[in-house]
């Protein structure tokens, strides 16, 4: 019987010491627990740090997270989360347990479902968001965050989401009876974002609407895109098309200006009013900006 018990209490401890050795580690080595609360940055925050204004409720922007731990350099776990519990609050939280010790740094990806997050994990540095277009754009969001473990207390942080979009909303007014047709196109803004960089390499952003025949004779009507912004030290430029009824080419085409700066997480408001053959504009870029600016072109 004694025989029995010994060889019992020698299977409890391989066991044991099987959950924690790892090749060329020491037994059981030190782990910690982090617990992360995720804040989504509020539309037109004046702050580059997202935390400073935060959105109310998080799953009314967010429906899909992709994160990828890094440990000293190296990919050290990954995963998605999308099947979040339908309450409404500021922050979504979770726990990442037995972390070893070290220092770290978290890459997370929001609402990014379909094609435009690429590059190898592997490496924080190679992931890459490129601009899918005004028709098929989700509300991107991105978080670089390190953070360091030396103990085994439950670490809490705050984590922001920061949008990764500016929005430009084009009102026209007095609009020709004749004109079925808009597409306004934006050129110059920025095609890729590195999620743990800035953003590279520029394209144009374009969008076709049909004219609400009601609006022309009544108030100004009102059009919204998302684009990636405007480079560092560079100017978009906008461009409107008008169509006739069943026609492809345009019927005018004129550029309004070329002297735009789309910013992350800013509106751009363009007003454009007909008047006689001229197309008169004012450009809105938030009082906090700087005010507005306005100008005349001619349709020819």
């Amino acid at each position: 019987m004694a025989k029995s018990i010994k060889i019992f209490g020698i299977l409890l401890l391989l066991v044991f010491f099987s959950g924690c050795v790892k090749d060329g580690e020491d037994l059981c080595p030190p782990a910690g627990n982090v617990k992360m609360d995720f804040f989504v940055e509020k539309f037109r925050n004046k702050s580059e740090n997202p935390l400073d204004d935060r959105e109310e409720d998080f799953l009314n922007r967010i429906n899909h997270l992709r994160y990828f731990i890094y440990k000293e350099g190296n990919l050290y776990q990954q995963g998605i989360i999308d099947n979040f519990t339908k309450t409404s609050s500021p922050s979504y939280s979770f726990r990442f347990t037995g972390l070893d010790y070290g220092n770290y740094n978290m890459v997370v990806v929001a609402n990014c479902t379909k094609e435009a997050l690429s590059g190898d994990p592997v490496n924080a540095d190679n992931l890459l968001l490129t601009f899918p277009g005004c028709m098929d754009t989700e509300d991107f969001f991105t978080a670089v965050f390190p953070f360091s473990i030396q103990s085994d207390e439950v670490k809490e942080y705050e984590v922001g989401l920061m949008r990764t979009h500016g929005i430009i909303r084009y009102t026209f007014k007095n609009m020709p009876d004749n004109i079925t047709d808009m597409e306004v196109v934006m050129k110059n803004v920025s095609q890729e974002k590195w999620v743990t960089g800035d953003y590279r390499t520029t394209c144009e952003a374009s969008r076709r609407y049909a004219v609400i025949p009601l609006v022309k004779k009544t108030e100004a009507d009102d059009y919204i895109i998302g684009t990636f912004p405007t480079l560092t030290n560079e100017k978009s430029a906008y461009y409107l098309n008008m169509y006739k009824e069943g026609e492809t080419t345009p019927y005018i085409s004129q550029m309004i200006t070329d002297d735009l700066t789309v910013k992350r997480n800013q509106l751009l408001d363009i007003a454009v009013t007909f008047n006689d053959g001229y197309l008169s504009f004012e450009i809105d870029m938030d009082s906090d900006w700087g005010g507005s600016s306005s100008g005349e072109v001619g349709i020819e």
